[in-house]
């Protein structure tokens, strides 16, 4: 074992290692130090491979399942056989760094221990050499492109299920190698996607195979941050799956809307009821997963922002989808009361877009609609907070509900049916409020009654007008004191209202 050579070899454990015995069990910058120049050296015989192996793929952004060849790219890189020799000897080298110069024979480094100093060592020089092999055996499109995602699995799973080094200061060389091979991780993935783009099935696997890898760092991560990373990274590459299996099957960018439509939904309800995520420890995971799921609800809404009928349609179900997760115990307050509107919003706006595209010019068919939805959320927030008062809960909608059409009856010559409909709406809100003794009712259906009434005796004669005016002088004159005292006792009523 490499421990047994350096005890024989050498007598004593060599300078700028520290001793495993110590607790700490991690590679110094000593060693670091002296590995770096034939470290330096072999990245720079392989530097040409490495670059055509990340940068050449992405010349297939620009044809998208055309083909392999129809971006003109030389698959097979500038690699040969020493190439590859090189990067495989610096990966042993790695290895033997990693392991052998743990620390003394004496002082066993746990598994955790183990794993967290080889991870980081070993990882880039297996990355690496899976980068160029393909290459370098002359092996073409898809073995390169093959090579590159397995090169994003290795990193990505091997960061998120390996432990984090500890925070001391001899280990801050293998915290910098982790993002090292999160960087390795993700330019590999960049040039194995660009790949993939080539053909549609092997699109259609690779984001398959991304969900796979984001499931298993979301199920095995040793540390929240990857967990919750983890959750996100499946959800949307979920996300990206149902939308290219969409175009796969040659359906209409805004038909595939739907099928992101349906992943969002399927990934917010599973951050609200699978039992691992409704622990006090795994809120982060499921939030990070729960705001996944909108943002592929809007990703839904812009995919089918070109087609108004399919807009309406992704709005009313994403409405829905807000309305069910509003009232999930495990939200707070405000968050419930946000979700709320917005689904009143976009059920609002989904009407609202139906009665566009069915050319429908009544005015009250869109001022209603959100009338209504106002109306809906009152209710359910006053059941909920009662202390709110009939202001806060019913004063939007009754507002919304009488204020356009009250202007259309004073400013315009509109006709009798609509003005009939609003003086019933108005007395019929005046008793319910008087009834239910809530405020907000009373008043609004109080004020929006006389001004109706007094405007149809405008429109009768203007004079009219004069005729209830004086009798009500003559009514509050003769009695004043009593009709001071019966205003107010109304005044105190409405006041002790809701």
């Amino acid at each position: 074992p490499p421990r047994a050579w350096l005890r024989l070899g050498l007598g004593r454990t060599p300078a700028g290692v520290r001793p495993a015995g110590d607790g700490s069990g991690v590679l110094t910058p000593g060693l670091l130090a002296a590995t770096a120049a034939p470290t330096l050296l072999a990245l720079a015989s392989i530097g040409p491979a490495l670059y055509a192996a990340l940068l050449a793929p992405q010349a297939t952004l620009r044809h998208v399942w055309q083909g392999p060849d129809a971006a003109d790219v030389d698959w097979t890189g500038v690699a040969d056989r020493t190439t590859v020799l090189a990067a495989l000897v610096l990966t042993l080298a790695g290895g033997l760094a990693a392991v052998g110069f743990g620390g003394r024979a004496e002082a066993r480094l746990s598994r955790d221990e183990l794993v967290a100093q080889v991870v980081p060592v070993v990882v880039p020089g297996i990355a690496i050499t899976l980068l160029i092999t393909p290459a370098g055996l002359g092996a073409g499109w898809p073995a390169g492109t093959g090579a590159a995602l397995a090169v994003f699995t290795i990193a990505m799973l091997g960061v998120a299920i390996s432990p984090r080094p500890p925070d001391t200061t001899a280990a801050r060389p293998l915290r910098i190698t982790r993002w090292l091979v999160l960087g390795i991780g993700l330019a590999g993935g960049s040039a194995g996607l660009a790949g993939s783009l080539a053909t549609r099935s092997l699109t259609l696997g690779t984001l398959a195979g991304a969900v796979g890898v984001g499931l298993t760092a979301a199920l095995l991560g040793r540390t929240p941050t990857a967990r919750w990373l983890g959750w996100a990274f499946a959800a949307s590459s979920a996300h990206l799956f149902a939308y290219v299996a969409g175009l796969a099957l040659g359906l209409p960018g805004p038909w595939s809307a739907f099928g992101v439509l349906t992943v969002a939904t399927l990934t917010i309800i599973t951050a609200a009821t699978l039992p691992r995520l409704r622990r006090p420890e795994g809120r982060g995971e499921a939030a990070a997963l729960e705001w996944t799921g909108y943002a592929g609800a809007l990703l839904s809404l812009v995919l089918a922002a070109s087609s108004l009928p399919h807009l309406a349609a992704l709005l009313a179900a994403t409405g829905a989808v807000l309305g069910v997760v509003a009232v999930q115990p495990s939200h707070g307050t405000r968050q419930r009361r946000t979700l709320l509107w917005s689904a009143v919003g976009c059920e609002l706006v989904a009407w609202w877009l139906l009665m566009r595209i069915a050319a429908v010019a009544l005015p009250e068919a869109y001022t209603l609609a959100f009338a209504a939805l106002a109306l809906l959320v009152g209710i359910v927030e006053l059941r909920h907070h009662p202390e709110l008062g009939s202001w806060a809960a019913y004063g939007p909608a009754l507002v919304a509900a009488f204020v356009p059409t009250l202007a259309i009856v004073l400013v315009t010559d509109t006709g009798a049916p609509r003005r009939i409909v609003l003086l019933l709406a108005a007395v019929g809100t005046l008793i319910a409020g008087s009834v239910r003794r809530q405020r907000a009712p009373v008043v609004i259906g109080g004020i929006v009654t006389t001004i109706a009434a007094l405007h149809e005796l405008f429109q009768v004669s203007v004079w009219l007008i004069f005729i209830p005016i004086g009798i009500l002088l003559l009514v509050v004159g003769g009695q004043y004191e009593r009709r001071r005292r019966d205003l107010q006792r109304l005044r105190g009523a409405i006041i002790r209202m809701r």
